[in-house]
């Protein structure tokens, strides 16, 4: 596999212009990789060639009979740009940014501010502070100017800006649905394609909060549960021998009433750490 990911990074080289550097993400700069996780590569640029170039270079990498995606500039998604393509056998998915948003980015995030945006692959949106998250865990694998070191000093320490904004908003939109008359009468009712989703966000928005006050940046959604386990502050509802409660409720009410229950439960817990510091 390294043979394969240092192929790869040859490749990539040649996709940008100026310095760049590239790193390891996902499972196997995690070390969680298995037998079906993909590579994952992370490409930080000056620029990116053009569109037209990089597309030809990916298709010529990429195995026959598959049709790859590159996106149109390393800026094209909030998240930035993708190329994604079989190589050898194995799923490849990369991500380009251009240094410019990165530096955007961070500073955001060092001084509490990001978005969370709506996002088709990911259940609760996706947060732009995982640009430093990742910074704290990727691997790099190329970077002859310095350039991932200088951010991740700036990812070394957790900074509480951003802890306080996150707990406050994740907190504020995990209230949403406590005590209201309309979550309490889909209950009644059992009405699980009301109930559901809300259960499933306010349990991925309290989620936030307990990396928050743990002062771990959130890794993603994959394997969740484990990344859990391992933090010391977190509701007992949350962990992994427990959450099935919150997140498998039948559509009988009193089930779900159980859940209703644990869910407030969950969240007046959090409230009380929060209040306790």
């Amino acid at each position: 596999m390294e043979q394969k990911i240092q192929a790869l990074v040859e490749l990539l080289k040649d996709t940008v212009e100026g310095k760049c550097a590239i790193a390891l993400a996902g499972a196997h700069a995690k070390g969680a990789a298995d037998a079906a996780s993909d590579i994952d590569l992370y490409i930080f640029a000056e620029r990116e060639k053009p569109f037209a170039q990089r597309q030809a270079l990916i298709r010529s990498a990429a195995d026959q009979g598959t049709t790859p995606w590159v996106d149109s500039t390393f800026d094209a998604a909030p998240w930035g740009g993708g190329m994604d393509f079989i190589y050898q056998g194995t799923p490849v998915e990369v991500v380009g940014r251009t240094l410019a948003r990165v530096d955007q980015v961070v500073r955001d995030c060092l001084e509490g501010r990001f978005e969370i945006i709506p996002a088709t692959w990911t259940s609760n949106g996706y947060y732009t502070f995982i640009y430093l998250s990742e910074l704290s865990f990727i691997r790099p694998v190329w970077d002859p100017d310095g350039i991932l070191a200088a951010f991740r000093q700036k990812a070394a320490v957790y900074p509480e800006p951003l802890r306080r904004a996150i707990i406050e908003t994740f907190m504020g939109r995990a209230g949403t649905w406590m005590g209201n008359f309309h979550y309490e009468s889909a209950v009644s009712r059992g009405d699980v394609l009301f109930t559901a989703p809300i259960v499933l966000h306010t349990v991925m928005d309290m989620v936030q909060v307990v990396f928050a006050l743990n002062r771990a940046y959130f890794t993603g959604d994959k394997k969740l549960e484990a990344a859990l386990a391992q933090l010391p502050c977190c509701p007992e509802a949350l962990r992994p021998e427990r959450i099935d409660m919150l997140l498998t409720a039948s559509r009988d009410p009193r089930q779900l009433t159980l859940q209703q229950h644990l869910l407030q439960g969950t969240w007046e817990e959090l409230n009380r750490r929060i209040q306790a510091e």
